[in-house]
């Protein structure tokens, strides 16, 4: 049984019916007792940590609070599943490397660019160095999904009615397709970091495009450039491509970022 800590779209994607998944309200990932209470009364195999904050705007405005949640929560978790010898999962971030003028690797030296990708960089970098070793870090990359959700990126733009999209390839990962990988590297008993995306790269403005075409034909759609949007935008986007091939290399080989992207597109909200 996995216990899953943090409450939101990837959670209640990838969870079993046999899983528990607990809010922040139920337990808090920056308090040990808190942790330490909650796995002696379900007693999981595994601990999968989806407990982030992952907002930009907020983590870059509020970065104690982001430290605690981001940093401290994954360190946290970490001592407490070492404790008992439990396996972790930690979902971490592919948007730790800034650029897509070359492909990401899990040897990749990472970028960030943000306090949000900082924390994320810190937590993995703890966990790497506890010397532990029953750990999965797993780095997805712009979160699409069928369901609808804040935070979804084909939510977030079904929210707008203009778009003002950029032309850059980068990676993309489907929520229940990632939800694949992470059964996928559990059943092989897979340890370490692995990039967890789509094969290939999609742009925004591709991913808009669909969008328009499929779910919202209103949707007014202006192509810019990376550098016009990071003027527009208060703290920066990055554009990233991940390699998969370690992920491939267990023996799974996920669908491409443009069949995830139009599968979700059709069934979304179904």
């Amino acid at each position: 049984m996995k216990l899953i800590f943090g409450k939101g779209k990837v959670s209640n994607i990838i969870a079993e019916k046999s899983d528990v998944v607990l809010s922040r309200s139920e337990c808090d990932v920056s308090s040990m007792d808190n942790i330490r209470e909650s796995l002696d009364r379900f007693e999981p195999d595994i601990v999968v940590n989806c407990a982030a904050k992952t907002n930009l705007e907020y983590c870059q405005d509020n970065k104690h609070i982001a430290y605690e949640s981001n940093v401290c929560g994954a360190i946290n978790l970490l001592r407490c599943s070492q404790e008992r010898e439990i396996k972790l999962v930690h979902i971490s971030s592919g948007c730790l490397f800034d650029g897509n003028h070359s492909i990401a690797d899990e040897n990749t030296k990472c970028s960030p660019a943000v306090w949000y990708t900082w924390t994320k960089l810190w937590a993995d970098e703890y966990i790497l160095n506890s010397g532990y070793k029953n750990f999965l870090i797993l780095r997805p990359r712009q979160l699409i999904s069928k369901t609808p959700h804040p935070t979804n990126l084909i939510t977030k733009f079904m929210s707008l009615d203009y778009i003002p999209a950029i032309d850059e390839p980068n990676s993309v990962t489907c929520i229940e397709d990632f939800k694949e990988m992470i059964d996928h590297l559990l059943k092989v008993g897979a340890t370490g970091i692995f990039n967890c995306s789509n094969t290939g790269a999609i742009s925004p403005h591709e991913i808009a495009m669909g969008i328009q075409e499929i779910l919202k034909p209103s949707l007014f759609i202006k192509k810019i450039s990376y550098e016009k949007l990071l003027e527009i935008l208060p703290n920066k986007r990055v554009n990233t491509l991940l390699s998969c091939n370690k992920l491939i290399n267990t023996g799974y080989t996920p669908r491409s970022a443009r069949e995830a992207l139009r599968w979700c597109l059709v069934n979304y909200g179904i």
